[in-house]
């Protein structure tokens, strides 16, 4: 072997750690694992059911992309409810004050796409509404934007007449008789979605409604008239912010 071949062996040897770090690194896959906060919000709004946790996500072995979370719901008794994240907050930093105390600086993130790093661990405020109900709510709100369109076209349009339309009372219907909360436990899957293969570690918990909790979520129904009127009728001065009521159960890892 002439002394050129040597010297090529030999900076192929000293290259050969680095080639199989590379390597490993390609081959592993990344693992995320779901820190939530104790408690979850679960409210019944005109947006339709919700399920919104506080997370954050620590990252091993490489920073990744997730494309897509939801949230799959499943009672008990057996029935089951998809949730996908329509909103995220994310704190980008905290004023402090002898009035107020500590105050944290939120902005509203897209949900087009969320980048996890291994670096830092970031707390997210992550709203997921059910997916069914969106679907179907936008073919009711289709038939009543049309209705309200017609009534323009003709000049015949009057905020408080068209509140009670047929296309606005079947609104209102549905929206009531989509509340899905029931008294029992829960199990939630959190399900995240990146265009790479990865890990998910402690994305499965449960929670509990008591009867309590519905019969106080349940109210919301009374109120799902008025939300949509404060939507089409001119405020009034002095009015008071409708008040929604939420639940907030804890969270345990399964």
């Amino acid at each position: 072997m002439q002394i050129i071949d040597w010297i090529a062996v030999l900076g192929a040897l000293a290259w050969s750690p680095h080639l199989v770090s590379i390597i490993k690194k390609l081959l592993t896959k990344p693992k995320v694992r779901v820190i939530t906060q104790k408690n979850a919000e679960i409210g019944f709004t005109t947006l339709g059911p919700i399920f919104n946790l506080r997370v954050a996500f620590s990252v091993e072995n490489k920073d990744l992309v997730i494309s897509g979370m939801n949230v799959i719901i499943k009672h008990e008794a057996g029935s089951e409810h998809h949730f996908e994240w329509q909103g995220i907050v994310q704190q980008v930093g905290k004023m402090t004050s002898s009035a107020t105390g500590v105050m944290p600086f939120e902005k509203e993130l897209s949900v087009l796409a969320m980048k996890l790093n291994q670096k830092e661990i970031e707390e997210r405020f992550i709203r997921c509404q059910e997916v069914s109900f969106i679907t179907s709510k936008n073919q009711y709100i289709s038939k009543a934007t049309k209705k309200a369109s017609y009534l323009k076209s003709e000049e015949r349009f009057d905020a408080e007449g068209f509140l009670r339309e047929q296309e606005m009372i079947e609104l209102y219907q549905f929206n009531k008789q989509a509340f899905p909360w029931k008294a029992g436990k829960y199990t939630a899957r959190i399900e995240l979605t990146s265009p790479e293969k990865f890990i998910a570690l402690d994305n499965d918990l449960e929670f509990l409604l008591t009867p309590i909790d519905i019969e106080e979520l349940k109210k919301n129904c009374d109120k799902i008239e008025e939300s949509y009127k404060r939507e089409i009728v001119a405020k009034e001065d002095n009015e008071e912010e409708l008040k929604w009521i939420w639940r907030a159960p804890n969270l345990l890892k399964i």
